[in-house]
């Protein structure tokens, strides 16, 4: 065993990101739901041109403009949001005992012997397990970050449930049908009864602009008892051929009026530890839906950048096993008017 903890292993800039970015990026856990901007070196404007209506009018005149009439509109507006990305860093260490034993006993699992391993095969473990820790961060402090938290695992950055407060997001809300203190409680039951509710009026209450959207390249984020909820509401006639399948089998992904409806479990998590204030109306509200175009919900990183590092190596002196993963990584929102929230409330 002396001879395989001679891990030393080092990636750098493009091959870096090859082995730890874009196979997250690529995931779809990220791809089929998020925007990826992949080269953003700090910050990166992210023109926004709205939409036009009410442009075509009777052409009687030679103004530049239609400014002569009345109703039509006369200006072409672009917004700028700016993802910015923060230097971000990923450092542990396990002592290589544990480590070890612990890989030994998988690699018994899988049929491979432990003479049989090299120190590039025992980096690659490493490595994917980073990746994967990585992934679920990626996603927790995409929504949950506060820019100067005293968690230092969300304080590196804004969020989008910090953004959406920053840029005055209107939150709709819906009563419970139910006990009134149960959407107050982390991982609490939403009915089947509450969950159709707050799907229905996060679908209705949307912008007319969000609405016209190809239900395809939208999605609705909700909580894990929401999806829960929704689930059971799916399930509950069971006396048909479809609801008899789907109690059997699951109904993996969801829909609802040909809207995926995404689970993001890291939320439990999120609004355990930071209380997010789009969720505070009349108290601590701990379940909703977020509404989104697909393309308004965007996620920055720079896969070029020359500082991007992986490494993996083991210190003899301390038997310790060292990772270390140096990168970049932001997070914005585009239009308000393509993207509805919605919080259960008591």
């Amino acid at each position: 065993m002396a001879a395989n903890n001679s891990i030393a292993v080092a990636y750098s800039g493009t091959y870096a990101s090859k082995i730890l970015l874009e196979p997250i990026f690529h995931s779809d856990d990220i791809m089929k739901h998020y925007t990826v901007y992949p080269n953003v070196k700090v910050k990166q404007n992210v023109f926004l041109a709205n939409s036009l209506n009410k442009i075509v009018v009777e052409n009687t005149t030679c103004t530049p403009d239609n400014t002569s009439c009345t109703g039509a509109s006369t200006g072409f507006d672009i917004d700028d949001k700016v993802i910015t990305c923060v230097p971000v860093a990923v450092r542990q260490s396990q002592c290589w005992q544990t480590f070890a034993e612990t890989f030994i006993a998988e690699s018994y699992k899988a049929g491979v012997n432990m003479p049989d391993i090299t120190g590039t095969e025992l980096s690659k473990v490493i490595i994917d397990r980073v990746r994967g820790g990585i992934a679920q961060d990626i996603v927790r402090v995409m929504w949950g970050g506060q820019d100067g938290h005293a968690d230092c695992t969300y304080g590196w950055t804004d969020g989008l449930f910090a953004l959406f407060d920053t840029g005055a997001l209107t939150v709709g809300t819906t009563s419970t049908a139910g006990v009134p203190s149960q959407p107050q409680v982390v991982a609490g039951t939403v009915s089947a009864t509450d969950a159709e509710a707050m799907l229905t009026d996060a679908y209705n209450e949307a912008n007319a602009v969000l609405r016209q959207i190809p239900a395809k390249d939208k999605r609705m984020f909700v909580d894990p008892s929401t999806y829960n909820g929704w689930m059971g509401a799916l399930t509950s006639t069971s006396t048909t051929n479809y609801g008899w399948v789907a109690a059997q089998e699951g109904l993996p992904p969801l829909y609802f009026r040909g809207v995926e409806v995404v689970p993001i479990y890291e939320w439990d998590t999120i609004l355990a530890d930071t209380n997010p204030n789009v969720f505070v109306s009349g108290g601590n509200n701990k379940h909703g839906v977020v509404y989104s175009a697909k393309s308004n919900i965007m996620i920055g990183s720079n896969v070029n950048d020359p500082d991007n590092q992986v490494k993996v190596f083991y210190d003899d002196l301390e038997e310790q096993v060292f990772i270390r993963a140096y990168f970049r990584m932001g997070y914005q929102y585009g239009w308000n008017s393509l993207v509805h929230m919605q919080i259960l409330i008591p």
